[in-house]
């Protein structure tokens, strides 16, 4: 009999610890969610305001004018008969550069080095690493300008605000240059100028070569997998409410208003953390593919050439049938299908990857061997305009003047 009330003492004991235990963690949860909403608030408060406009056309008024937009000039050459060519950047990207004491994430992707030689992956030789931008800009009679809209780039697709601005510059340079202006575009880009040509359809005719490159014209496939992962990280945080309902939203909602004022310093966040927060703002969830935005744009206008290229990665893999299995992944983010539509002459630039069969091509790709996205390479989205053989395939679109 004492033993038994013993050991009900001792079970008593043992589950008053435990609860003691669950609320002492359960305190600490709810602290740190706090902290964590106290942070991403002072974040918010000290994140760098939005730049200054030094683009506004005065023909245009009213909230739908996004002020933050420039253009600028990046040779010395804007004479009359000059052939001008427009550099649109994408996503979450600039063409300015760093400011001075502020931290930048964004780049401008016209600016890169160039770093491969073609989709193989093999480095350019000595003296051939002169970016996109230094290419035109050394070529006489090439005017090169770039239209900047970082400042509201994150809540691009779906608006009309920055649509004005782009057709205004288009305007703008024309009229200086006496002559068409060719635009080359980077990614969303792309759809920047689709949304300026149905704004402003007169523009048409101002316009001589378009050239897109990694334009997501039928969207990512990312940014569905992105709201997916989403879904996975909110149903993990379903044990902590305080998580799921106030800190995770918090930092959505503040990172994406950052992005969207900002995208070349907002949001504070390591790069690929905050890309992965901004994909499921309006902007990443615009970007879906076969999304209402995507659906509401217009083709090409007709008699408007428009030459597209894409960066297609194929990693390739003996089967055990004999037979040899690829996986085409695109440029990591946009697929070569989505890249190549609606355009009248199309380049594709493969990276292709052979893997040695079994244990030594699972070994490759965790070693980031793959010289494909999202491992890296010379077909990456971000990095495309590395590889020479795109600088080329653009170089080689641009008629006229500009190719010569």
């Amino acid at each position: 009999m004492e033993l038994g009330r013993r050991s009900r003492a001792l079970v008593r004991g043992a589950l008053r610890a435990r609860s003691r235990l669950r609320r002492r963690r359960s305190r600490w949860r709810s602290l740190v969610a706090l902290s964590t909403v106290v942070v991403l608030a002072a974040t918010a408060t000290l994140a760098p305001a939005a730049a200054s406009s030094a683009f506004a056309p005065a023909a245009v008024a009213g909230p739908a004018v996004a002020l933050g937009d420039r253009v600028v000039r990046l040779s010395e050459q804007a004479e009359p008969d000059s052939r001008a060519v427009l550099l649109v950047h994408g996503w979450l990207s600039t063409v300015l550069p760093d400011a001075d004491g502020q931290r930048s994430y964004a780049r401008s992707p016209f600016a890169r080095p160039v770093q491969w030689r073609d989709g193989s992956g093999a480095p350019v030789a000595r003296g051939m690493t002169a970016s996109l931008q230094q290419r035109l800009e050394a070529r006489p009679g090439v005017a090169v300008y770039a239209f900047d809209y970082s400042a509201n780039s994150a809540g691009w697709v779906g608006s009309t605000g920055s649509a004005d601005n782009l057709a205004a510059a288009i305007r703008s340079i024309a009229d200086t240059v006496h002559g068409p202006v060719d635009v080359v575009t980077h990614s969303m880009g792309g759809l920047a100028l689709r949304y300026a040509l149905r704004d402003a359809p007169d523009i048409a005719a101002l316009i001589g070569e378009v050239v897109t490159v990694a334009a997501p014209t039928q969207g990512s496939d990312i940014a569905n997998v992105a709201v997916d992962i989403a879904g996975a990280i909110r149903a993990t945080m379903s044990t902590v409410p305080v998580l799921q309902n106030l800190v995770l939203p918090w930092i959505g909602a503040v990172c994406n208003k950052q992005l969207a004022d900002d995208a070349r310093g907002g949001c504070d966040l390591p790069p690929v953390i905050r890309t992965g927060i901004a994909a499921l703002g309006p902007a990443g969830t615009s970007l879906r593919a076969g999304s209402a935005e995507l659906a509401d744009l217009p083709d090409w206008p007709a008699g408007l050439h428009v030459h597209a290229i894409a960066a297609s990665a194929v990693v390739a893999m003996p089967l055990p049938s004999g037979k040899t299995g690829e996986a085409r992944l695109g440029d990591g983010l946009v697929a070569e299908t989505s890249a190549l539509a609606g355009a009248a002459d199309t380049t594709v630039v493969t990276c292709r990857t052979d893997l040695p069969p079994g244990v030594g091509g699972v070994g490759m790709i965790l070693s980031g061997q793959v010289a494909a996205p999202p491992f890296g390479g010379a077909c990456g989205h971000d990095a495309v305009f590395s590889n020479l053989e795109v600088v080329d395939a653009v170089l080689a679109a641009l008629r006229g003047p500009a190719s010569g």
